[in-house]
Order: structure tokens, then C-alpha cells, then sequence
């Protein structure tokens, strides 16, 4: 097996474990501000120490400016996330969330007048109808997904796309997008640090303790951060349609560990949907 495949699936792998324990705090009631500090302090100590031997290249307003853009798009993306897993399930939650490329995409293709090719124009197509199935009414006995979990993953989608576009555009500008997520990851830090501050007298009624919730959120942001250097590894040896393929697999994992530790099943209009957004990530990736 070449060593570009192995990377891509432990890109997926390692993406799939974290997207699991964001399952995990949304099953156990477990507080977004510890989470999510957690997450985002060992994410940027992570992207801090791989830019460390270019911080002397940290200068500029505009790596301050794409710090806190990209801190809003991560910071307000996942919580919408983590929300979203709240009133859905995670296979399907997961699958929504990665829709934001579509974003991405029509962005930057007004952007660079670029017309879009057959194979992402049809993946798209894909995904927009999986986004209209969910919604849909199968006989009597298939309900439509929750109109709250809908709207949640748009904002989830919309969010997101800022923090995966800035980072397009701080690499097409040439500055270290390592130290910019450091940066970002920080600000995020700090936002969600003020939330604990803002919170510390309220009751606390998750099911797990609070160091509990934040250590959750550490492994969380170290097997994400190992889960992109392995993307991007591969990506620099691989064939780009080939590995995010792959990558774009780990919704798979996410659906088949749903199923298995917190008993998930997706109805019928929502496998249908799933089904139709995995197709469109796979002809995106091929386009």
C-alpha cells in the first residue's frame, strides 16, 4: 500500500475520533465552554510548536485579521456543531457539517470567474438535494429531520466556510497558516474561557465532572490537529482526487461508531440524504 493511502485514512481515522467525542459531550450534556476551551487551548499549543520556527515571519495586520476571522468560522461553526449533534444524529450531523465546501467552492469560483466542471457541479447538485430529502415526509411513518437541527447545521455550514476560506486565503497570501490557526485558536481560546467565567455560578448538570469535560475537549483538539497534519501530508505525495476521497470518508466511521456505542439509526429520508452527501463529497473530490 502506498504511504499517501495509509496517511489519508489515518487523516480520516483520527478526524472520525474526534468527531465522536464531540458526540460524546453532546450525549452526556456536557458544558460547550469546558469542552470546547479544552479543545481549542491543546489545538493552538499544537499549531504553535509546528510554526514555532517561523515566528519571526509573524508580522502584519493581516495576520491578526485572519486570526480573528478564522477564530469566528471555528469558534461559531463547531458550537453550531456541537449543537446540532444535540438534536440529530452524528452521521448525519457530521456529513452537513463538511457541506460548507460547497461554500468554499461557489466563493471561489465568483471570486476567480471560474466555471465549475461536471463532476462538481453534479456533487453539489447532490448535496443540495440530500439538504432537501432530509426535510421531506416519507408516507406516515417517516417524520422529516428537526427544523431546529436544520437551521442549526446552515449556521454550522455558513461558519465554517469562513474559517476553511480564510484559510485558502492565508495560503494564497503567503502567510504561515500554522501561526494563524495558533492565533485563531487562542482568540477561541479566550472566548470560550470567558464563557466558563460568565457561567461559573450556574449549576452544573452535565453527566460528566468538569475536568472531565475539559480533558475530553484536549484529546479532542490533539486527534484533530494529527487527523489534518496526516491530510496534509498525504496530500503532498498523493493524488489530490484520491486523498480527499478518502478523507472525505470519515463521516462513514462517524456513522458506523454512532450506531455502535450511542445506538443511532437514521430513518429513512435521512439515509437517503446521507447517502446522496457522501456521493457529492466523492464527485467534488473527483472534479
Amino acid at each position: 500500500m502506498d504511504l499517501y493511502l495509509l496517511q489519508a485514512m489515518m487523516g480520516a481515522l483520527m478526524f472520525g475520533i474526534g468527531a465522536m467525542f464531540f458526540k460524546w459531550n453532546a450525549h452526556n450534556l456536557g458544558d460547550d465552554n469546558y469542552f470546547f476551551a479544552g479543545l481549542y487551548s491543546a489545538g493552538g499549543v499544537c499549531f504553535f510548536i509546528e510554526g514555532f520556527d517561523q515566528l519571526s515571519t509573524f508580522s502584519g495586520i493581516e495576520y491578526y485579521i485572519s486570526g480573528a476571522l478564522i477564530a469566528l468560522g471555528a469558534a461559531g461553526g463547531n458550537y453550531f456543531f456541537s449543537q446540532g449533534l444535540r438534536h440529530g444524529p452524528a452521521g448525519l450531523t457530521s456529513a452537513f457539517a463538511k457541506a460548507n465546501i460547497i461554500i468554499v467552492i461557489l466563493m471561489s469560483a465568483l471570486y476567480y470567474g471560474e466555471a465549475l466542471n461536471l463532476l462538481e457541479t453534479l456533487g453539489i447538485l447532490s448535496i443540495l438535494v440530500a439538504m432537501l430529502v432530509v426535510n421531506l415526509k416519507f408516507g406516515t411513518s417517516v417524520r422529516p429531520t428537526s427544523k431546529l437541527w436544520f437551521m442549526l447545521m446552515l449556521c454550522s455550514m455558513t461558519l465554517l466556510a469562513f474559517r476553511n476560506g480564510g484559510l485558502k486565503v492565508v495560503n494564497e497570501i503567503g502567510l504561515n497558516s500554522a501561526l494563524v490557526m495558533a492565533l485563531a485558536y487562542f482568540i477561541c481560546t479566550v472566548i470560550f474561557g470567558l464563557g466558563i467565567l460568565k457561567n461559573r455560578n450556574k449549576t452544573w448538570t452535565a453527566r460528566n465532572s468538569k475536568s472531565k469535560v475539559i480533558i475530553i475537549g484536549w484529546i479532542t483538539g490533539i486527534s484533530s490537529y494529527v487527523g489534518l497534519y496526516f491530510y496534509i501530508t498525504a496530500l503532498k505525495t498523493g493524488p489530490a482526487s484520491i486523498v480527499v476521497t478518502i478523507f472525505s470518508l470519515d463521516m462513514i466511521f462517524v456513522l458506523l461508531m454512532s450506531y455502535l456505542i450511542f445506538k443511532e439509526r437514521l430513518n429513512k429520508n435521512q439515509m437517503i440524504g446521507f447517502t446522496l452527501s457522501a456521493m457529492g463529497f466523492i464527485l467534488l473530490s473527483m472534479g
